[in-house]
């Protein structure tokens, strides 16, 4: 790799990891890093073959690395290195082609140019100096750099680890379809998350996309969909990105799952992975608070999420320790004393075994005025509570934490939210969120495309 600045934070992504025995690094001046790491002034120089090759040059110095990558016999290059199509200049649309050009004669492929390249937790290449060494099993596709980024940077505190990841930026050489292809195919990834502006080979990406909808869930995040977000995409990897009516066309024909942001890809990933049992829309809310309760009913009613009245057995079984004074066990289950003591496994136990209800939804704030009954380690108890119930359970589970107001119910949000992950459980941020994601994984269940 080139080792300016951006060159060595990809050297540290690559250390961070820790699973590539020889690393290079290049710089025309020689030298070494302030680590003691040494510089060698060209590939020609380094005594070893090299398979691949992340690139930090200048676009104006690009076609003698391209040069140096073919005589070296490199496998594939990775271009970080930005200045080419999406400018919009003729001549560096040109540059572009001629680069391609040339590796193709040489046999070498391409990433790039104009973005992050490859995350691989396994194969230990990474663009993300921090990111997590535990391997996961969810796939990921972006034209973007940084929504790639973040996928993996927030996806972090919500359990979520990733097998392999791709930014392609232009896509001059390997495309969304290439990408996609891997994916499917990948025997470490069981859900593929996208990031797509414009699509280079349509009908590839649809036939790839169809064959996945039977054996492999796959959620796509679309930019440029407005007027204004297809000219920033174009500025930003030169791309078409072509009109919501066609992009919806595709989604129904291919049968993937819809986002609408990052964090609903990471929504989508973290039902799949935490409640893929879930066999149908009917929920059960429960929660302390009755005009939360009713704004979680109009939110799931308004997703096609049904919100049936339990049956008589349940709601006798409710009765026998629910408070008459404002409360509801009819459902939704407005209970804030249900996180106190053992009244919460009875409620949870009692709803689970309901033959109106496919899956239940708790949420809770963590300010502490919302919490009810003994606040001192709120997070660590409940958590707990749910960990060991959770398995037991007739019905899967979810958990909302509300939004807090106070610095003091954000620590402990994060606090509840790890403790959760830890136990397997799926945690949303809002009810908004856990519905809309619910909603997403049916769809794509009953779509015609998996039969």
């Amino acid at each position: 790799m080139w080792a300016g600045a951006a060159g060595q934070s990809f050297l540290r992504g690559v250390r961070n990891l820790d699973r590539v025995e020889r690393v290079y690094c290049v710089n025309p001046k020689g030298g070494e890093l302030d680590d003691g790491t040494p510089l060698y002034h060209s590939l020609a120089e380094i005594p070893d073959d090299v398979d691949y090759v992340i690139s930090a040059v200048p676009a104006s110095a690009i076609l003698g690395l391209i040069d140096d990558v073919v005589a070296k016999g490199v496998r594939a290059i990775h271009l970080f290195t930005a200045g080419f199509s999406e400018t919009g200049s003729g001549e560096r649309a040109e540059l572009e082609r001629e680069a391609l050009r040339r590796l193709r004669e040489g046999g070498v492929r391409l990433i790039g140019p104009n973005c992050m390249g490859i995350h691989s937790t396994r194969g230990g290449v990474s663009f993300m100096e921090s990111a997590s060494r535990v391997a996961g099993r969810v796939g990921m596709l972006s034209q973007s750099g940084m929504n790639a980024s973040e996928a993996l940077s927030r996806g972090q505190p919500r359990g979520v680890r990733f097998s392999n990841v791709a930014s392609f930026g232009n896509a001059a050489d390997l495309n969304e379809a290439d990408f996609l292809q891997f994916l499917a195919d990948d025997p470490d990834t069981d859900v593929v998350l996208a990031y797509l502006e414009g699509i280079r080979d349509g009908q590839r990406f649809l036939q790839v996309a169809k064959s996945m909808a039977g054996r492999r869930p796959l959620a796509v995040l679309k930019g440029g969909l407005t007027e204004a977000g297809g000219r920033a995409a174009n500025s930003h990897t030169g791309s078409l990105a072509g009109s919501a009516q066609i992009w919806r066309a595709v989604q129904r024909q291919a049968g993937f799952m819809p986002a609408e942001s990052v964090d609903e890809l990471l929504d989508i990933a973290v039902t799949i992975e935490r409640m893929p049992e879930i066999a149908g829309p009917r929920a059960a809310v429960l929660g302390g608070g009755g005009g939360v309760s009713v704004l979680a009913a109009d939110i799931c009613d308004r997703a096609g999420i049904p919100v049936p009245w339990f049956g008589e057995r349940t709601q006798e079984r409710l009765r026998g320790f629910t408070p008459l004074a404002g409360t509801s066990v009819r459902n939704p289950l407005d209970a804030g004393f249900m996180f106190e003591g053992e009244h919460l496994e009875a409620a949870l136990t009692a709803v689970a075994e309901d033959e109106s209800i496919d899956w239940m939804m708790v949420h809770t704030g963590t300010d502490s005025g919302f919490r009810g009954g003994d606040r001192g380690n709120f997070e660590e108890r409940f958590a707990a509570k749910l960990g060991e119930l959770a398995p037991k359970l007739a019905r899967p589970l979810a958990v909302v934490i509300r939004p807090p107001s106070s610095a003091s119910g954000f620590q402990s949000g994060l606090a509840l939210q790890q403790r959760l992950n830890e136990a397997g459980i799926a945690c949303y941020g809002s009810l908004e969120a856990c519905v809309t994601a619910v909603r997403r994984y049916l769809d794509w269940q009953t779509h015609p495309a998996r039969t």
